[in-house]
């Protein structure tokens, strides 16, 4: 039988969609107020015969981090931060003799995974939200639940993701972009900075060039974007003297739409809005939280016209919209419209139905969700945005890490992360230069293959990008848009090993595989330290059926011939070079004659 997720008490449930090996569950509170101060639960979960318990702890840069849970004593997962994955993923697998169960909780905001077995193998998870700020009324629906089974991880955490694929918006196509944030931040970005990489990023057949952070504020060459954030109706003209619609307009006469970075929510301490705007700030005890309350309808018609105005002024084509704080228990102002007691939940409310306005105002145009990198990604926010940028760090090792966690939850087209960037800051391990002698076209074709599994985008100086390398970019970007973003739009990705660790730790030959339908792409990579190729097995291949087996290098595609499903679960798929740290193939049914 599929797993039932169980009512309580004070909570109704009913299945909202049923999908193939998965379901979501429809929550709504029968009573007001919570159980009691630690929470509401919005459902139950039997799985019988436990025999492992596993989830992700997440924090900057430490994103999707295993850990195993005690599967003979009572745990849990929770975040109490106010953002979804800032503490951990809202995401818990049991896995039994008979097959794996995933359950996950759509919400934004904090939450718990509840889990206490019964002494005879069985492990009950309540799904719950913790009481401060996200108090309820009788009657009102509450976040939903999925769960999704298999007879084995892959299959189960493919299944879910295809499930919460149906509940993404359709959107506008998966477009590149170039960003310009890792680079040069706010301290080096300048008009003609922007237009320089957005010219050659037109030349590389990248679609959109983001104006990330540090076109806001005092028109102060040494303003600080932290500290500014919130106001979006100034322009820091000493960077952008000319103004953003006509740098827009600069950027599109070079081939290129535009894009640009709000941080719509947030409010930095010298930014002027809060004392021109008092009403706006979320506050606690009378002390402001940093950011305007989406409680409130003054807030939503603040934040909803301060994007409205971005996106016809520039005629943006893609918002990526950050957050890069921690609400919290959220606000507890008795002006606003919300209660004492249900701010944070009324934030995230009012925070979805200001993305749909913006979505029904401007369906052409690309909603990116960032959260101090991936501090705020789950199935609640993922109904109204179309990407999650997964972190802030990208090095090729920690970025497979995270697409590993990614992937077990969400579509390819929501997943978004950058090749190895070349960061303008310190960071130990981001230590890259792509316009010197050092980098090798073999361990740069790893990074950016590690980037074409989802959306793609990067961060690099294009301007200083070895001649070389700049050939060689264009080879995978235009590899990227005939052979893969084909399969982004509308596939899944299946991890076919075990997880990648940082600093040299977990599995060091990862692969995935980017499925729709019966068509893939099969990724390959050897991180150090490691030893020769093993063989790469794809999975749920049809056995009598014959696949074209293409080796996809750069923008050339390499006919390998023909091989069954059978012969491939068997042999599997090893790269024709041993020295090479990755490769990519296409695999596709041959059609009858």
């Amino acid at each position: 039988m599929p797993p039932e997720l169980k009512s309580d008490r004070r909570t109704a449930v009913s299945v909202r969609r049923e999908g193939d090996h998965a379901r979501t569950f429809a929550t709504t509170a029968t009573e007001p107020g919570t159980d009691d101060a630690s929470g509401l639960v919005l459902g139950s979960v039997v799985v019988d015969n436990v025999i492992g318990i596993d989830g992700f702890t997440s924090s900057w840069g430490l994103e999707y981090q295993p850990i195993r849970l005690p599967v003979t004593e009572p745990s849990g997962l929770e975040v109490t931060t106010g953002r979804s994955t800032q503490g951990a993923i809202p995401w818990l697998r049991l896995t039994t003799p008979e097959g794996v169960v995933i359950i996950t909780i759509h919400w934004s905001g904090n939450w718990r995974l509840d889990t206490r077995p019964d002494g005879r193998g069985a492990v009950t998870v309540t799904a719950e939200l913790p009481a401060r700020g996200q108090e309820v009324a009788g009657g009102e629906a509450l976040p939903d639940v999925s769960i999704a089974w298999g007879p084995e991880q892959r299959s189960a955490s493919a299944a879910l993701a295809r499930h919460l694929a149906a509940n993404a918006p359709s959107g506008p196509p998966a477009l590149t972009e170039w960003n310009h944030w890792w680079p040069y931040e706010d301290a080096e970005i300048t008009e003609d900075v922007f237009l320089a990489n957005a010219s050659i990023a037109a030349e590389l057949g990248l679609e959109v060039a983001v104006l990330d952070a540090g076109w806001f504020g005092r028109s102060d060459a040494g303003s600080d974007w932290y500290a500014e954030r919130g106001d979006w109706d100034h322009v820091n003209t000493e960077r952008f003297p000319h103004g953003l619609a006509w740098l827009a307009n600069q950027t599109r006469r070079r081939g290129i739409d535009f894009g640009i970075w709000i941080e719509a929510e947030a409010v930095g301490e010298q930014a002027t809005i809060a004392a021109r705007r008092p009403e706006l700030m979320a506050t606690a005890d009378d002390q402001s939280l940093g950011y305007v309350c989406l409680g409130s309808p003054q807030g939503r018609e603040h934040v909803l016209s301060s994007v409205l105005e971005l996106i016809e002024t520039t005629t943006a084509r893609w918002i990526k919209w950050d957050f890069n704080l921690d609400p919290g228990s959220g606000c507890t102002r008795s002006d606003h419209g919300h209660g004492p007691d249900d701010g944070l939940a009324q934030h995230y409310l009012g925070l979805y139905q200001t993305l749909d306005w913006i979505r029904a105002a401007h369906p052409e145009t690309i909603l990116e969700a960032c959260s101090s990198g991936g501090l705020r990604i789950d199935p609640g926010l993922a109904a109204h945005v179309d990407a999650f940028f997964l972190s802030d760090p990208d090095w090729t090792e920690h970025h497979l890490t995270c697409l590993w966690g990614a992937a077990q939850l969400l579509p390819a087209r929501q997943l978004l992360h950058w090749p190895q960037s070349e960061w303008r800051g310190e960071h130990r391990f981001q230590k890259v230069d792509y316009s010197g002698t050092l980098i090798t076209r073999a361990q740069f074709d790893t990074k950016i293959r590690a980037g074409l599994l989802h959306r793609l985008g990067l961060s690099i100086r294009l301007t200083e990008l070895r001649p070389d390398l700049r050939e060689r970019l264009a080879e995978h970007i235009a590899g990227y848009r005939e052979h893969i973003r084909p399969l982004v739009e509308t596939g899944v990705i299946i991890p076919l090993t075990d997880q990648p660790l940082r600093e040299e730790k977990g599995h060091r030959q990862p692969a995935f595989q980017l499925t729709t339908g019966d068509d893939h792409l099969i990724a390959g990579f050897r991180l150090p330290p490691t030893g020769d190729w093993d063989p790469i097995i794809p999975y749920g291949l049809a056995g009598e059926r014959t696949y074209d087996v293409r080796l996809l290098d750069g923008s050339t595609v390499n006919d390998l011939g023909q091989r069954t499903g059978e012969q491939l679960a068997t042999e599997g798929l090893s790269a024709g070079d041993p020295a090479e740290t990755s490769a990519l193939w296409l695999l596709s049914p041959v059609q009858p004659v």
